[in-house]
């Protein structure tokens, strides 16, 4: 091995990029394993060589030290002690932790795993969150493959015990420095880890072990929930792998505007227009509520304009059972349109005395900003 380039047994040029060292030598890694190559003696020097050569130029100082010295001899680049200039301490373990714990194949021998978590969005209105409701959503999960029972093998047959680890999920590495024998463990290349080689997988799954299924759920809303609140359905995730337990399902709740109520909380604000005649007089006014039907307040004489008003006990109901509050904002409607009689009564309310407002000098707030400035 001391003779042979790194980048030709890698098969990547000179200047590739880490991340084209770590794609290349994980394609050989698995082409090479004991378990899938045809000729077995080949494909164990070659693993070796694969790996040593990785060790190499995945390491920054150590594929400098490569590339200036053109080789592995101790003596030609004048480190001292055997096992080249890198001390023969490349670390297996290390490279297998992080080549594949960034490509997705865990730093730790793979045992029983729980699935995946999903997540769903569920729209609500405002009546269905004052009142709670059940709604049935559809999702995709996966779930164990029927026709090889999750295995991922070819039904009849089974997957094998990995002859490079002996169904262990994890390579044992021995190490001699100068300080004596260092002992690694690493994820096992040819079975990313879980002990078992699947020859002949199953046609349904593609040897997975699992399929997505399209499935349905009722899920129960209780009232007064808000936007971003979630609810947990435990265990209708994806399906675990090797006997591992489902994820978890996470409905997403969101909540529509509504054309007449606003939200803030457990309370609900409403406009309610007003005639400009009862809000002068007074009366007794219908204001709608969220679950139907209308309720009625008593408006003053000489109501002003966004003057608001609280009916107790009709907002939305909190999680602990209470209602909040519902208030009502007066909306002062001014007539655009006059008959001549109208305008004419007016006329003669215009003449008949003041028509200021309690409260007001009558000379509006040009002239009350006018003051203030002045003094």
């Amino acid at each position: 091995m001391a003779k042979k380039d790194y980048y030709d047994v890698l098969g990547v040029a000179r200047d590739a990029s880490l991340e084209d060292i770590k794609l290349a030598y994980k394609k050989l890694a698995r082409k090479y394993h004991p378990d899938v190559a045809d000729d077995k003696a080949e494909a164990e020097v070659r693993f070796r060589e694969i790996n040593e050569a990785y060790a190499v130029l995945s390491d920054e100082q150590k594929r400098t030290t490569y590339d200036r010295f053109g080789t592995v001899d101790s003596a030609a680049a004048g480190f001292g002690g055997g096992g080249g200039p890198f001390g023969g301490m490349f670390d297996l373990g290390e490279i297998f932790e992080q080549v594949f714990s960034q490509m997705g194949g865990g730093g730790r021998a793979r045992g029983p795993q729980r699935g995946q978590d999903l997540k769903e969005s569920l729209e609500l209105t405002l009546e269905e969150v004052l009142t709670g409701v059940e709604k049935e959503i559809a999702f995709n999960a996966l779930d164990d493959c029927t026709s090889c029972q999750g295995s991922g093998a070819k039904p009849g047959q089974g997957p094998t015990v990995c002859s490079a680890c002996r169904g262990a999920g994890q390579l044992r590495q021995v190490m001699n420095t100068a300080f004596g024998q260092v002992v690694r463990t690493a994820p096992c290349v040819g079975c990313s880890g879980t002990g078992r080689v699947i020859t002949d997988p199953c046609p349904d799954c593609k040897g997975k072990g699992h399929v997505l299924h399209k499935k349905r759920v009722t899920v129960k809303v209780p009232p007064g929930v808000e936007e971003g609140n979630y609810i947990r359905l435990t265990g209708m995730g994806d399906a675990g792998a090797m006997g591992g337990p489902p994820g978890d399902l996470f409905v997403i709740l969101g909540v529509k505007p509504h054309d007449v109520f606003n939200r803030e909380g457990g309370d609900l604000h409403v406009d309610l227009p007003v005639t400009f005649t009862d809000a002068a007089l007074g009366a007794t006014v219908e204001v709608p509520l969220l679950e139907g039907g209308t309720t009625t307040i008593k408006v003053p004489a000489g109501t002003q304009g966004h003057t608001t008003f609280k009916v107790r006990g009709k907002g939305i109901a909190s999680r602990a059972g209470r209602r909040g509050d519902l208030h009502v904002r007066v909306v002062v409607m001014i007539p655009t349109q006059l008959n001549d009689r109208q305008k004419a009564l007016l006329k003669e309310y215009a003449g008949a005395g003041s028509q200021v407002a309690h409260g007001h000098d009558g000379r509006g707030w040009f002239g009350r900003i006018v003051d203030a400035i002045l003094g």
